[in-house]
């Protein structure tokens, strides 16, 4: 396929369209009109790699627990992960306690309102900093995310993957191109829309009402645009959970930066190379591994296994409940006894937080 180049007047036709098109089928989520810029921030950033409905609950939760930047900037990054716990891209959080420390130590509490200056703060990069900046301040900023990219691609019946170097280009390109200076916010919204309605994966053509200025429509391409990239089978990855007990409390290590689940709280583990057998055996592995981490357990039981995937993992989790005995843990992530009660209160990952809650269900019998 050829590039498709738009006009001038391609662009007017396409901006009335699309105009007209919000004002009768725009979808009513919540947050529409919303200008305050945290809030707008906030969300933007929870949007990323996330759906709506899914987003929905936390946003009220987080906004709730942290009203403004001050407070969000005050707060500690334990207390940020613990209210997004569940919504995972934990990086996520990380980087909304770090940009609102940028803007109220730095900035002094006030908002920046081109693109270019937010695009500064961490975690933020062109999509979301163009958001804030139309939204926000009805700037006339491009967006490209997921939907967008996905309708402008089959507008220009784009023939390279969007995630490529060139066809961000031209993605980016037509965005600078189309988006209008006067009410560029809501435009911005009609096209985030207009693409999860009606330009999704499966395309609704008969009802989409900028088929005229689709060039993947006009070559009847609309099946094979965007140009889908094979996403490689998830990894397997199994591992033995070590839950530790020494009379009500239970040894939690920190993950550390940079790794799966990098700053969050759970409980040590180990590597195997294939599913792990309950066995007398295996379970005198674990004790070993421990003991060459500084203490001496005592066996218990096996709990139940559990799957759970991680963006290309899939992983296979097999707890195991010891009772400690003596020695002090001198393993590489940093540890801490923490009561059942303060169990409650560390930001955990998913599969940790299912291991926590039959801790919490036994109150401290032997766990099965």
């Amino acid at each position: 396929m050829e590039w498709c180049e738009v006009g001038s007047d391609w662009v007017s036709r396409f901006r009335r369209s699309v105009r007209r098109w919000y004002s009768r089928h725009g979808r009513q989520l919540p947050w529409v009109g919303q200008s305050d810029p945290y809030t707008v921030w906030v969300r933007e950033i929870m949007l990323q790699q996330t759906t709506v409905t899914a987003v929905m609950p936390y946003l009220e939760r987080f906004l709730a627990r942290f009203p403004n930047v001050e407070t969000l900037a005050s707060a500690t990054p334990d207390e940020v992960l613990r209210v997004w716990e569940g919504l995972g891209y934990y990086s996520r959080a990380r980087n909304l306690w770090k940009a609102a420390g940028v803007v109220v130590d730095e900035w002094g509490g006030t908002w920046r309102r081109s693109a270019e200056e937010l695009e500064a703060l961490p975690g933020v990069g062109r999509y979301t900093a163009g958001a804030i900046a139309s939204f926000a301040f009805d700037r006339a900023a491009p967006i490209v995310e997921a939907n967008t990219a996905r309708l402008f691609s089959r507008l220009i019946a784009l023939p390279v993957a969007p995630s490529s170097s060139e066809g961000r280009k031209r993605l980016w390109s037509l965005a600078e191109r189309v988006v209008p200076r006067v009410r560029p916010g809501e435009f911005n919204q009609a096209l985030i829309d207009l693409g999860a309605t009606v330009c999704g994966v499966e395309a609704r053509c008969e009802v989409c009402p900028v088929r005229s200025c689709c060039e993947a429509f006009e070559r009847d391409v609309v099946d094979r645009v965007p140009l889908r990239v094979p996403r490689a089978d998830p990894t397997d990855v199994f591992k033995v959970i070590l839950v530790m007990r020494r009379e009500r409390e239970v040894f939690v290590i920190r993950h550390p930066e940079g790794e799966r689940w990098g700053g969050l709280w759970g409980f040590p583990s180990w590597d195997r190379n294939k599913p792990v057998s309950c066995t007398k055996g295996e379970a005198v592995r674990v004790q070993r591994d421990v003991a060459a981490s500084g203490c001496e357990v005592e066996f218990l039981v096996w709990q139940k296994p559990f799957r759970h995937s991680v963006t290309r993992f899939r992983l296979h989790l097999q707890p195991i409940a010891v009772q400690w005995q003596a020695g002090e843990w001198l393993g590489t992530e940093a540890g801490e006894w923490v009561s059942l009660e303060e169990l409650e209160n560390r930001p955990l990952a998913v599969a940790s937080r299912r291991i926590a809650r039959r801790i919490e269900s036994t109150e401290g019998s032997a766990m099965g």
